[in-house]
C-alpha cells in the first residue's frame, strides 16, 4: 500500500504497515525502510528530522505554534539558522530544514548533497539585485533575503553562479521545491506564504491562506 500523506497525496513507498487492531496491532518496518537506511543519503535523514522536529518543538514552546504560525521564522545570516522572530532565538539550520523538499539534492547541479560535501545557501536570484537598484532608486521588488529564494546548493557551484540570473531549470527546481514546502504541514508553509504574500501582493496563493 501506498504511505498517504494529506487528502489523496501518497508516496509510491511504503516506509511502516500497521496490523492488528488495539493492544495487539503492531507495526512492521517494511524493506523499502530498511533500503532507505542504506542509501546514500541516510547520514543527512537524521539532521533533516532533527531540523522539523526542532521547528515543531519551538512552535509549541512559543505558544502551540502561534509565534511561528502568525509570524514565521526569521533567517540569521551570520550563522546559517532560522530563528523565531518573536524570541529571536535559533529553530534550526536553514539547509537541514530545506533540503529534504529539494530531495537532497543541489538547486545547481541537481547532484546528491552530501554529508560531507562543502553546501552553501543560495540566493536564486542573486542579492546583489537589491543593491543594483539602490544605486539609481529604491528596490520594489520582493525580498531576495527570504526563504522562497534561498536553496542548498554545493558551495562550488554556489561560488562559480556569482551574481548571474538563474537558469529556467534553476527556476524550475526552485518551484517545485517550494511547491512542496506549501503542500506540506511542516512549519515552514506559514514562513513561505508570508514571504510569497509580500513577493506576490494580491495573488492567491496555493494550499491555505495567508491571513
Amino acid at each position: 500500500m501506498d504511505a498517504t500523506l494529506r487528502g489523496d497525496t501518497a508516496v509510491p513507498h511504503t516506509f511502516y504497515q500497521l496490523t492488528g487492531t488495539g493492544r495487539h496491532r503492531t507495526v512492521r518496518l517494511t524493506p523499502d525502510l530498511l533500503q532507505l537506511a542504506k542509501s546514500e543519503q541516510a547520514a543527512a535523514f537524521a539532521a533533516e528530522l532533527g531540523a522539523r522536529w526542532n521547528i515543531v518543538e519551538t512552535s509549541f514552546a512559543a505558544g502551540i505554534g502561534r509565534s511561528l504560525i502568525e509570524e514565521g521564522v526569521l533567517v540569521d545570516w551570520d550563522t546559517l539558522q532560522l530563528t523565531d522572530k518573536r524570541r529571536r532565538r535559533s529553530v534550526t539550520g536553514i539547509v537541514e530544514a530545506t533540503v529534504g523538499f529539494q530531495h537532497g539534492r543541489c538547486l545547481i547541479c541537481d547532484d546528491v548533497l552530501g554529508m560531507s560535501d562543502d553546501i552553501a545557501v543560495d540566493h536564486v536570484f542573486p542579492f546583489s539585485l537589491m543593491r543594483r537598484f539602490e544605486s539609481v532608486g529604491s528596490w520594489h521588488g520582493p525580498d531576495l533575503d527570504a526563504l522562497w529564494n534561498l536553496a542548498p546548493a554545493h558551495a562550488n557551484y554556489n561560488g562559480t553562479k556569482s551574481d548571474r540570473l538563474p537558469s529556467p531549470l534553476e527556476l524550475a527546481r526552485l518551484a517545485a521545491r517550494n511547491k512542496a514546502i506549501m503542500q506540506s504541514p511542516h512549519p515552514l508553509r506559514r514562513t513561505l506564504q508570508l514571504s510569497l504574500s509580500n513577493a506576490l501582493p494580491g495573488r492567491r496563493l496555493p494550499h491555505g491562506q495567508t491571513s
